[in-house]
Parts: C-alpha cells; sequence; structure tokens
C-alpha cells in the first residue's frame, strides 16, 4: 500500500505549499471489478519548497518540522490500518468512504451542508417565469401554426411592460381577494397618462390598451393563470372615413409620376400601388388575401342578366391561418382592366411601404377635403380635424369598398358574403359614416310632421 505525500501546486502567501497525499491501494476479493483504488487528499500541512525532502517529510529547515512530520506519519498510518481493515473484512472501501475515515469532521460538514442545500432547493419554490419569458415560450409553442404578424402581436404590450417594470411576472397580475389586481390598473393608468406611443406622443389611445387587455389575456391564459377577472373597458368604435366612388374615380384617373418608371420593378412602381389601392376598393378583400392572389383567383362565369360570361374573383379568406372561407367577388369594368394590366399578379408591396406610399399619392390626387376624428385616451376625448388623404390606408380601401356597395343598393348579407364577416353587424359598422337613405327618411320624418301641424 503506497502512499505518498507531494506538495501543491498552489502558493500561499507566505509562499509555503500545501502538502497533498496520494493513496493507493490493490485489489481484493471485493474489488474483483474495480480499477486500482486511488485517494488524493490535503493533509492540512504546509511548508515551504525547499524544506520538502524526496522521502515525503519536511527538514529540520522548516520551523515546526516535528509536528508536520508527526501529522503525516499518523495520517500514514490511519490510512494503512484502514485499507488493511477492510481487506481482511473483505468490505468494498471506496476513496470516498476512506476520506470520511480519514476526516470525519470534514465529512460531517460536508454532509450537513449538502443536507441543508437539499433542504432549501426543496423548500424553495419553482422559478416563476416573467412575462417577457411567457411570451418567448409562446411565441415558440405557436411558431409554425400562427401567421408572423399574429406571434407579433403582443410585442407592444411586452415592450410597455418592460419599460414601465422590468421583469413584471405573470403571477403579479392576479387579482386579489378583492377581484382586483393593483398592479395591473397601475399600469394602465401608466399607458394612458405617461407612455410614449410610435410618434413619440405622451398617452396611448384607449383603443391601443383594449389590444394589450386582449393580448395580456391571450399570454396568461397560456401559462394557465387566470384571466376570468380580466376586463376590456377600453374598447372603443372606431369610425373610419372612407372614399367616396367619385374620388376612387378621381385617384384612378390622376396621372401618377414614378420616379423609377423604366427601371423599377412592379413592387416599386407608385403607380401599382395605386392600382392595388383602386382593385381593393372594387374588390374589397383584405390586404394580406391581395398579397397571395395568384393568377388563377380569376373565373368566368355566365352572366344571365348580361347574357355572357362575367369575370369572378375567387379567393380564400383566412383567419388565425385557421378558420377559411372561400369568397367570390363580381369584378367590374376598372378591377378587371388592373387585373388584366398585371396579367393577375398584381405588385404588392409591404403593408409598411403600401400605406406610406398610397397617402401621398391621395394627397397629389387632391382628396384633400376634411374629415373629422374622435379619439379617446382614458376619460380624455381629443377631436381631430386632418385631410382625408392623412387617414387612408389598404384597410380604407376595404371600408370603400363596403361602404360604396352599400350606397349603391347592395343589401348588407350580400356584402357580408362578399367580404367574409363572420358577424353581420361588422358590415353594419362599416357601412355608418355615411347612410344616404338615413340621412333622407330622417329629414322626410319631419318634413311629414310639418304638413301635419299645418
Amino acid at each position: 500500500m503506497p502512499v505518498r505525500f507531494y506538495l501543491h501546486s498552489y502558493v500561499n502567501a507566505d509562499g509555503s505549499r500545501p502538502i497533498y497525499t496520494d493513496v493507493r491501494w490493490g485489489r481484493t476479493e471485493a474489488h474483483q471489478t474495480e480499477a486500482l483504488a486511488r485517494l488524493r487528499t490535503g493533509t492540512g500541512q504546509s511548508c515551504q519548497p525547499k524544506n520538502f525532502t524526496d522521502k515525503g517529510r519536511v527538514s529540520s529547515a522548516e520551523k515546526g518540522y516535528a509536528a508536520i512530520n508527526r501529522a503525516l506519519v499518523k495520517l500514514e498510518g490511519e490510512a494503512g490500518t484502514h485499507i488493511n481493515r477492510a481487506e481482511l473484512d473483505g468490505v468494498h472501501l471506496t476513496p470516498a468512504a476512506l476520506l470520511a475515515l480519514l476526516k470525519p469532521r470534514a465529512a460531517a460538514r460536508k454532509q450537513a451542508k449538502a443536507a441543508a442545500l437539499s433542504t432549501s432547493a426543496e423548500a424553495l419554490p419553482a422559478a416563476v417565469p416573467t412575462l417577457l419569458s411567457l411570451y418567448a415560450d409562446w411565441q415558440q409553442a405557436y411558431a409554425g401554426r400562427r401567421a408572423k404578424k399574429t406571434l407579433d402581436g403582443p410585442a407592444g404590450l411586452i415592450d410597455q411592460l418592460e419599460r414601465w417594470r422590468a421583469g413584471t411576472r405573470p403571477d403579479e397580475l392576479q387579482p386579489d381577494a378583492t377581484g382586483r389586481c393593483k398592479l395591473f390598473e397601475q399600469f394602465c393608468q401608466y399607458c394612458l397618462t405617461e407612455a410614449k406611443n410610435r410618434k413619440g406622443e405622451t398617452g396611448l389611445l384607449n383603443n391601443t390598451l383594449s389590444s394589450y387587455v386582449k393580448r395580456l389575456s391571450k399570454l396568461l391564459k397560456f401559462g394557465k393563470y387566470d384571466t376570468d377577472w380580466l376586463e376590456d373597458d377600453f374598447s372603443e368604435e372606431v369610425e373610419r372615413e372612407p372614399l367616396t366612388f367619385a374620388e376612387v374615380e378621381q385617384l384612378y384617373a390622376h396621372p401618377v409620376f414614378d420616379a423609377r418608371e423604366g427601371t423599377g420593378t412592379r413592387a416599386t412602381s407608385r403607380a401599382g400601388i395605386r392600382d392595388v389601392f383602386v382593385f381593393i376598393c372594387r374588390t374589397g378583400p383584405r390586404y394580406s388575401s391581395v398579397q397571395e392572389l395568384g393568377a388563377d383567383a380569376l373565373t368566368w362565369e355566365w352572366d344571365s342578366a348580361a347574357q355572357a360570361d362575367a369575370p369572378v374573383l375567387e379567393y380564400y379568406h383566412y383567419k388565425n391561418r385557421r378558420k377559411k372561407t372561400k369568397l367570390r367577388v363580381p369584378l367590374d369594368p376598372v378591377a378587371l382592366e388592373i387585373w388584366a394590366r398585371y396579367g393577375g399578379q398584381l405588385p404588392v408591396p409591404s403593408l409598411g411601404k403600401f400605406n406610406e406610399e398610397i397617402k401621398l399619392l391621395c394627397r397629389e390626387a387632391g382628396l384633400t377635403r376634411i374629415i373629422k376624428e374622435l379619439r379617446g385616451s382614458g376619460a380624455t376625448r381629443q377631436e381631430v380635424r386632418l385631410p382625408l388623404w392623412q387617414t387612408v390606408s389598404a384597410h380604407i380601401g376595404r371600408y370603400t369598398f363596403i361602404t360604396t356597395q352599400h350606397e349603391g343598393g347592395a343589401d348588407l348579407v350580400s356584402i357580408q358574403d362578399t367580404v367574409g364577416h363572420a358577424d353581420i353587424n361588422t358590415t353594419r359598422k362599416y357601412t355608418k359614416s355615411r347612410e344616404k337613405e338615413r340621412l333622407t327618411t330622417t329629414r322626410e320624418a319631419f318634413a311629414r310632421q310639418r304638413q301635419r301641424a299645418q
């Protein structure tokens, strides 16, 4: 049983180095399946390197050499005794077991520390995720099953939460015994009074906060948290101003100056963007649906009234990439002309580029009539007057189609089927801004009352 003493590579502040022992013991009947056992451990002694001899002892030049050597001899003897006893008893002696026999106090402290760590780990609850990490988990869970727009939806909510109170946890957004969540109330107050919107203005609109509530509910439900207490008290109905039929004609007839004409691609052509918008005004699809239209979307069907084949746009309307509905829209001459101009491959750029450019095109075409918008931020109401062109977007084209169809005499059910609304009340909201028949009926009702009074 060789027991060797050696100096460790670690150097103490005074230049001395710790003395370690290397104990090896061979196989016995109890160790036949084991490799040669070996234990390396510190002795608790140290000396100057120059005073450590080849025999594994400390020379007399080292202060306290006698006590050090006695400790080394004692350790060597104890190691031999334990190994011999294990061999005689046929006991399997592991390095860890020998270490516990040589250093019982250190082994007891180590065992107590491990037990304390185990107990504290069991007592601590599992780490609660933050809303930021919960959002990342939600994105990962639905990646490939939801559209990118849907996956990016809660980003605004998370951004505002991190600005207001970084590291907010979902368990903190749970109601108390009274059914209230004061932290959520404070966040809503922050959004309405201090938060900055995309333009750098202070105070978010009620509809923006309403969208935050919906997305927060979605994330909390994904994390198995209570959402029944969440109520959307901020949603407001927005009456957008569509273009009139004459204004669409005015825009389509206006010559477009295209700086890239002759060199740019169809996707960057301003004339192409104008044509896509007019096409939406005449057919009513969502912008996402327009992006997916192909040449095979045009079909021809027999029109008994005209006694001729008539063009029909046929496409699928998707909702969250799960529910799809086939929609069919007859094409008027302008829409058919635009479709034929591009061979069924409409030049559809990104939505951001489209909305930015169509506003400028409408301004150039003279669509400058002043409209009024009412916006709410908390209990504050702001009435804003601005030219029509500043409010135009791809979705206004869909509004325009529904409104002009209704003004032209189409019934609400037919319009609902054409645009793919699940609820007819949604279609009705699109037609509230200009109902000429309702205005005429109101005036005629007062006129009849005057006649009766005479």
